[in-house]
């Protein structure tokens, strides 16, 4: 059907169409260079602001230089105990997520890890389901209500 594609006759009339002369032929070329840059212009510019970075202040830590290699080494071993108390945290937020939606989660060998940094009762801290908040029920709070709520004041007309 379209085995074989001629544009030559195309471009032909389209170049004998531009050469013609029109009244407003400036001014409609104009307009079809303008409109096209003014709509990548503007969606350049407002639909994906760039955003110009802002100042950021980083802190670090400044060491003495006279500090010794045990001090070093503390400091390594609490940034470790601090980082495995988070991930065991992490852990078993995913466990009780696991649990919830009825999918295997094996985190023994993690756990075994962690009893041994941090020790059983920072391990067994770390599971420890945190308890919701406590609700209280209508009738607590009405009881409340009343306790709390000031007299009423009688309402005058003025």
């Amino acid at each position: 059907m379209m085995s074989t594609v001629d544009v030559t006759g195309g471009l032909s009339d389209f170049w004998d169409y531009i050469r013609q002369p029109r009244p407003h032929r400036w001014a409609v070329w104009g307009v079809a260079v303008a409109l096209p840059i003014f709509i990548f212009y503007g969606f350049s510019k407002y639909l994906i602001p760039h955003e110009e970075p802002k100042r950021q202040i980083i802190y670090f830590e400044n060491w003495t230089q006279d500090r010794s290699v045990e001090e070093i080494r503390a400091d390594w071993v609490a940034r470790a105990k601090a980082t495995t108390l988070h991930n065991a945290e992490k852990r078993a937020e995913y466990q009780r997520l696991a649990d919830m939606m009825g999918v295997e989660y094996d985190s023994a060998e993690a756990d075994q890890v962690t009893r041994e940094t941090l020790g059983d009762e920072a391990a067994l801290a770390a599971k420890k389901k945190p308890e919701p908040p406590k609700r209280s029920t209508i009738a607590e709070r009405a009881a409340r209500g009343a306790q709390a709520a000031p007299a009423a004041t009688p309402a005058t007309d003025r």
